[in-house]
């Protein structure tokens, strides 16, 4: 039943567009579950009916004709319970509802699963038979796991019709994602070559059939380059009958063989990349089948020589490539590195399909004020490319081929949103003080942009948090002591008297240094921060060392040790730094070296209850809101399937970081946040009323907070935080927040576009 479920998932796939993938689903259906009819409705939202998309054994006339209300019949029944529904005598249910133009008067028994995605109802399925009889739980089960496996597939294949429908009627077409950074961007696709597979491309014709071939031959003529240098390069280090194969990979490289193939699919009018897709997915289909497990296992090596043609086909087609003066970069997962190679000026958003609103690179579009949205449909991306958007960053939809009408109206939105920043901008050097002489120190979020942080720093109460490891993530091997030096003493100097809280290297999860790989199947969960530190004194000897040399005769240096869970890695860590301190006063006794203070991250659920020992251990600890709401809610904040489950104001995050605060006060130990919420308004007005004096945020978002702050009280704020303490939802929570910017007449900050 696996291999069944497999074949009918592939061939699907494998289809050139919606209606012929599934007319392929309901003909594989019926002819394995054995039955006589197989039917696939999809759900019209704008008209609140299904309409009948495919179907073996009904009347194939009433294709994309007939239509069913929500809430009539059976199949608005299934969807309607989300569950599936299964009776040998489907006239006699009173939700039967007789359709005529469909001819299913001679069909008894009934089987039908909804198609759920993302918690929506795309449409039903339904299998049928004249003999009335109930379906067995194995034909139930194979269904439901066909619908779920096929899901998010069918609701791509959707998405993409449309797409290329409002393609060919010049209509515009728009993609939901979640909001990461807020803003608009108004630009011009430029997508970043994905991780290629034939999934990634989509058909398409092409007219000029000497140029797909002349692209083609090159591309095929490059691949047998690597093969030779590959063959050349393993030829002293493995057996020359294993080299054997590379002689078969040039075999099928020749004319006679895939070139043929794919000939005929550049006559029949396919561009380069659809033609080889084409054939190589055919070939695949073709090994699969068959029995003898040596030929099956060559299916294998046609992918790999396919994947290679393709590569060389789509780096031939982006080699030339410039980015646009207005780039709305568009990656499968965008890391930090991808945005620092667009020009300066160039970036106008960000889209990306994996990840989430809260992992790395997604802080530092908001540390750079991009507007970008994370989390969108899995499409094939090289769809997109050189397409003019619209990124709305506030409410999460990208706008694909733009009407005029709509492009004004975005752009005179994105000139009020550049007024509403210009009234921020206006008081950035005035003091952060609320209504009733409350004085709140606004600090930064620093390191992620090493060239400009520094600029900054008249119009902060010094820095909360220095990633250091931004450095090294830029580094191509570890930075020597002396460069590590040479840089903190940089930072320190250019933000002097001010206290810079530099944090040791905290590697791990979604931040990745390219000379230092892990890999690990759960690494928010792994091997991270301090556990890596400690797995290596030598690095952190090394960095301790450079911080302390680069603090002398500043003194303004705090030290903070990242992901602590227990006093065991507090008690090391602290030994690691005084065997640093006191080899440094021995190397350099003429010098005074300062002790700075050192503190911790409560990012930990456990450490968030080990204040009293944390007290007596350390000279300070910062929230850092980021992590904490991800192990509290068990939520990873770099999977985009669960992203709208990370909610720092979920009642629970909020009544752990009210006693946070509680406790540091009780214990005398100073405390602060350097998490995202803390650059969120409504979220630094819950800080404040908690209790946190001490906020780190970015650039952008500090200003908005000092600005926002500057017209409330914290007695106001008060009474709002414990109304919100008192909800049950994080949706309740940020009602009660939104009407109390509203009342004391903040709304403008709310200004979202339709």
């Amino acid at each position: 039943m696996l291999a069944t479920l497999r074949s009918i998932a592939e061939s699907v796939s494998q289809q050139a567009n919606l209606d012929t993938a599934l007319v392929c689903f309901v003909q594989m259906v019926k002819d394995a579950m054995k039955t006589q009819c197989c039917s696939i409705y999809f759900a019209d939202y704008s008209q609140d009916n299904f309409v009948l998309m495919a179907t073996e054994g009904l009347n194939p006339d009433a294709v994309g004709k007939f239509r069913i209300g929500f809430t009539e019949g059976l199949v608005g029944l299934v969807a309607q319970r989300e569950e599936p529904i299964n009776i040998a005598f489907a006239k006699s249910h009173p939700r039967f509802k007789l359709s005529p133009e469909v001819n299913e008067e001679g069909y008894n028994a009934f089987l039908s699963v909804p198609v759920v995605h993302q918690k929506k109802v795309l449409g039903v399925i339904v299998v049928q038979q004249k003999m009335a009889r109930v379906f067995s739980q194995d034909e139930e089960s194979f269904l439901i796991t066909l619908s779920a496996q096929l899901a998010s597939q069918l609701a791509h294949a959707e998405i993409k019709e449309v797409l290329r429908q409002d393609e060919s009627s010049h209509q515009t077409s728009v993609l939901k994602g979640v909001s990461s950074a807020p803003g608009i961007g108004i630009g011009t696709a430029f997508v970043l070559l994905p991780k290629l597979d034939f999934k990634s491309i989509e058909l398409q014709k092409n007219s000029d059939v000497t140029e797909q071939r002349r692209l083609f031959t090159q591309a095929v003529a490059a691949t047998r380059k690597e093969f030779n240098t590959l063959s050349m390069t393993l030829s002293d280090s493995i057996p020359q009958e294993a080299l054997a194969v590379f002689d078969v990979y040039q075999q099928l490289l020749d004319a006679k063989s895939l070139g043929h193939n794919v000939e005929v699919q550049l006559l029949e009018g396919w561009c380069a990349k659809s033609a080889l897709k084409i054939v190589i997915e055919r070939l695949i289909s073709q090994f699969n089948a068959m029995q003898d497990p040596y030929i099956k296992e060559r299916a294998v090596d046609v992918k790999d020589i396919g994947l290679r043609v393709l590569h060389h086909l789509v780096n031939t087609e982006h080699a030339v490539k410039d980015y646009p003066a207005d780039t709305i970069l568009i990656a499968n997962t965008l890391t930090p590195a991808m945005l620092a190679e667009v020009p300066k000026g160039h970036l106008a958003g960000v889209v990306s399909v994996n990840g989430s609103a809260n992992s790395h690179a997604s802080i530092l579009t908001r540390a750079m004020g991009i507007p970008a949205i994370w989390g969108i449909e899995d499409l094939p991306l090289l769809q997109f490319d050189g397409k003019p958007m619209i990124l709305d960053a506030f409410a999460g939809r990208l706008y694909i081929s733009p009407s005029q009408m709509l492009l004004d109206e975005y752009a005179d939105l994105q000139h009020q949103d550049n007024l509403l920043n210009n009234r921020f901008l206006a008081e950035q050097e005035y003091e952060s003080i609320t209504l009733d002489g409350e004085h709140v120190s606004l600090l930064l979020n620093a390191g992620l942009e090493l060239k400009t942080d520094q600029n900054n720093a008249h119009v902060c109460d010094g820095v909360g948090l220095y990633r250091t490891e931004a450095w090294f993530m830029q580094k191509g091997q570890f930075p020597s002591q002396l460069e590590q030096e040479n840089w903190y003493r940089e930072v320190l100097t250019s933000y002097y008297p001010n206290a810079v809280v530099m944090r040791t290297l905290d590697i791990g999860g979604d931040k990745v240094l390219d000379y230092f790989n892990i890999t690990e199947e759960n690494p928010f969960l792994g091997w991270r921060g301090i556990r890596i530190s400690l797995d290596h004194p030598e690095l952190f000897l090394d960095q301790l060392k450079a911080m302390l040399k680069a603090n002398i005769g500043l003194g303004n240096l705090k030290i903070m040790l990242p992901m602590i869970s227990g006093t065991e890695e507090v008690d090391e860590a602290l030994g690691l730094f005084e065997q640093a301190y006191f080899e440094l006063n021995e190397h350099f006794p003429e010098q005074q070296i300062d002790r700075p203070d050192i503190g911790i991250m409560l990012e930990v659920p456990s450490s968030v209850f080990m204040l009293p020992e944390w007290s007596k251990k350390v000279d300070f600890c910062s929230v850092g809101s980021n992590d904490l709401t991800q192990y509290l809610l068990a939520v990873d904040r770099a999977n985009a399937r669960v992203a709208e489950l990370f909610n720092p104001y979920h009642p629970g995050v909020l009544r752990v970081l009210s006693k946070i605060a509680d406790e540091c006060e009780n214990y005398e130990l100073p405390f602060s946040l350097c998490g995202e919420l803390g650059g969120d308004p409504e979220g630094a007005i819950l800080l404040i009323a908690m209790g946190y004096r001490r906020l780190s945020m970015n650039l952008s978002s500090l200003n908005k907070v000092k600005w926002v702050l500057r017209r409330l009280s914290v007695a106001d704020m008060e009474q709002l935080l414990s109304e919100c303490l008192a909800q049950s939802t994080a949706k309740q929570v940020l009602r009660l927040t939104r009407n109390f910017m509203l009342e004391h007449n903040l709304g403008d900050l709310f200004y979202t576009p339709k």
